[in-house]
């Protein structure tokens, strides 16, 4: 029999090698994607607008508040709460310290009282809501109507769309009415959803803005982004409160544990959006806890403290500045505390000569 040779034997080595090869690149190229383009990960290419069912007239004008950042005075709402996770009444401004980028600020306005709300309730009409929605909307209504009596709200739809169902209203009937006819299909645009619902609450007129948006599931078909949203947020004075009704994270195979689930995606972001409007982001156990959920958001909105100062830093360079609130004195004793992280400053008006 012929001796097989040296070259053979190096095609041979060669050919086994390959798939293992193969096998390892495979593993390897997640973690280097490749560069995308703008749009690549956008769910829709076209600009989304709040679409609406009703003729849209706008809000009337209110006066004798100050709003958000009003030239150089900057306004914080705060949440103080025990351990327990119950409202802290009864504090002094001395109760509170306030930083901006690190430097001290001296606060020139407090207050503690139930002032109305301009704001919007979120619904996720997508397919998954489906068994779901009847509950949702019931707490809906008890949210509105645990709120202050002089709240404006309106009710946004979303799944692939954004709709807004009802315009500003302090009529409850007007938010069962639109409840009522409610179609629950389509995928999940959670992104564009709180985006334009924060455009909406802004034009309010009340001194204080919210929104509540009530969800189960990941973004899939918004045109914006995470860190466009993010933007968003922090430009405004809008607190996002979220109410995530998520799936149980599956168990991860020995690969999947460098990857994140659905439910994992989308519970970080309902933090991180809410966290840095001083709101609160909520994970019912159950569907039915919703109800003790949109209570504790109710009795957050109608028990905040208020907290107003010029900044120190009067150049209106429209920076984002870093808000940093401490309690002190027994009040720092076992509290904890919820505010906005920070703002943008204004911009500088350019004159024509």
């Amino acid at each position: 029999m012929p001796q097989r040779t040296d070259r053979y034997h190096f095609w041979r080595r060669l050919g086994f090698g390959v798939p293992v090869v193969l096998v390892a690149c495979s593993l390897l190229i997640p973690l280097y994607p490749t560069k995308e383009s703008p749009t690549q990960d956008r769910g829709r290419q076209t600009k989304p607008e709040l679409e609406s069912r009703i003729p849209q007239e706008p809000a009337p004008k209110e006066k004798g508040f100050t709003i958000g950042v009003n030239v150089d005075l900057v306004l914080m709402y705060t949440s103080v709460f025990d351990k327990n996770g119950h409202f802290v009444p009864g504090l002094k401004k001395d109760n509170f310290k306030l930083f901006e980028d690190g430097v001290q600020q001296s606060v020139s306005s407090f207050s503690q009282e139930d002032a109305p709300v301009s704001m919007g309730i979120l619904l996720d009409l997508s397919g998954s809501m489906r068994g779901k929605i009847d509950q949702v909307n019931k707490s809906a209504l008890a949210f509105i109507r645990a709120s202050n009596p002089q709240d404006q709200v309106f009710l946004i739809g979303f799944n692939e769309e954004v709709e807004l169902l009802q315009d500003y209203t302090s009529d409850v009937d007007e938010v069962s009415d639109a409840l009522e006819n409610v179609v629950v299909t389509g995928g999940t645009a959670l992104y564009d959803a709180i985006y334009l619902g924060i455009q909406k609450a802004h034009s309010g007129s009340k001194p204080k803005k919210a929104v509540v948006v009530i969800t189960d599931g990941e973004d899939r078909d918004s045109y914006y982004k995470l860190d466009e949203l993010v933007a968003k947020v922090q430009e405004s004075d809008v607190q996002v409160f979220s109410v995530g009704l998520l799936d149980d994270v599956p168990e991860k195979s020995l690969f999947g544990r460098w990857s994140r689930s659905a439910p994992e995606k989308a519970h970080d972001v309902l933090v991180r959006i809410s966290e840095e409007t001083g709101g609160k982001a909520f994970f019912p156990n159950k569907l039915t806890d919703i109800h003790t959920v949109v209570a504790e958001i109710a009795t957050d909105l109608r028990s905040q403290y208020s907290l107003g100062y010029l900044s120190s830093n009067a150049t209106r360079d429209g920076s984002f500045r870093r808000v940093k609130i401490e309690l002190s004195g027994a009040a720092a004793s076992n509290n904890h505390i919820r505010y906005r992280r920070g703002y943008y400053a204004p911009k500088a008006e350019l004159t024509r000569n």
